[in-house]
């Protein structure tokens, strides 16, 4: 029996309610000739009973059983035994348009792309709606250089992984893995685009994001934050490592404006969840100070893809709830 053109990868942790919905949009597919890799990452509610039935349906899903991991060591298993010749994405409590892979793949083998993107819709699953996001680049087929310095952006064109196919050669003959720390897409992405030679975009909305209702206010901790801004330095020593960071210096030095805000909002959000303001300014220097060092010119460049230290990490507020409760009583 021949290999899967396209391996689908789909890390599962605790999404019971949003689990049937996903794979029936992947047994739905148009395109046909392709394995879905569903790793159940230590689930502990019905997640794994919903994935056995329908790989007892589909022959052509396959379940990787394991402790619980994170999403970047799911994706690297699934890697590890993927048949496909290409690789696609997908999260577990998002859906996808029956077109998704024949679309993608349709369009990667016409223009002999490494790798294609698609629009998407932001769908909201306690309202049953989905809403399309209207800033996305101009279609088209672009060079690795235009649509790089598109991605470091993070505008029209985004780190997500879950909405492009890649060529599997990509992943392992550049050695390519997810690094296994929060936002591992922004740290993967400028990777998989650098070593591509074409890149295609395409107008249609083939993947739906969801959105659920617990907030960044109650989801965020210290080590995201943290590793939103080690993020940035991960992208910065790949391109000091590749000897490219002069080309796109400019569009990294916009991105890291762009995460001092993102970062002021999440560690906004940590001291609200804390009820504790103290330190809050600190925190605020220490995320400021790390990024302008990863855009500087005293960035120390390491051989190595991760950890990348963070020279002034955020700091966890002392949570003050549990003070404000007892004191009503």
């Amino acid at each position: 029996m021949k290999n899967p053109t396209i391996s689908l990868i789909i890390p599962v942790y605790n999404v019971e309610k949003y689990l049937r919905k996903a794979l029936e949009s992947v047994e739905n597919q148009t395109f046909k000739d392709f394995e879905a890799i569903i790793i159940n990452d230590g689930s502990t509610d019905n997640s794994l009973k919903i994935i056995l039935e329908f790989c007892q349906k589909n022959k052509n899903f396959v379940l990787i059983n394991q402790k619980n991991s994170g999403p970047a060591d799911a994706r690297n298993a699934a890697l590890k035994v993927s048949k496909g010749e290409y690789i696609a994405f997908m999260d577990s409590d998002d859906y996808i348009e029956p077109s998704f892979l024949e679309c993608l793949y349709e369009a990667a083998r016409k223009n002999e792309a490494d790798m294609v993107c698609c629009n998407f819709n932001v769908y909201y699953p306690e309202k049953d709606i989905s809403v399309f996001i209207p800033i996305h680049s101009f279609p088209g087929v672009y060079s690795k250089t235009k649509a790089l310095k598109k991605l470091i952006l993070d505008i029209g064109t985004h780190y997500f992984v879950w909405n492009k196919l890649t060529k599997k050669e990509l992943f392992f003959n550049n050695n390519i893995k997810f690094d296994k720390m929060y936002f591992e897409d922004i740290s993967i992405s400028p990777k998989l685009f650098y070593y591509s030679k074409k890149i295609v975009f395409l107008s249609k909305v083939l993947y739906n994001y969801s959105s659920r209702e617990s907030s960044i206010l109650h989801s965020i901790n210290v080590t995201k934050i943290n590793d939103f801004i080690r993020s940035l330095g991960v992208i910065r020593n790949f391109f000091e490592m590749v000897d490219v960071y002069k080309e796109y210096n400019n569009h990294v030095w916009v991105y890291a404006q762009k995460s001092k805000i993102v970062s002021y909002y999440y560690i906004l959000c940590l001291h609200a969840k804390a009820s504790n303001f103290k330190g809050f300014i600190d925190n605020i220097s220490a995320a400021k100070k790390s990024i302008d060092y990863f855009v500087s010119n005293d960035f120390k460049p390491v051989i190595q893809q991760t950890p990348i230290d963070i020279p002034y990490p955020v700091k966890q507020p002392t949570n003050n709830k549990n003070k404000i409760k007892n004191s009503k009583h």
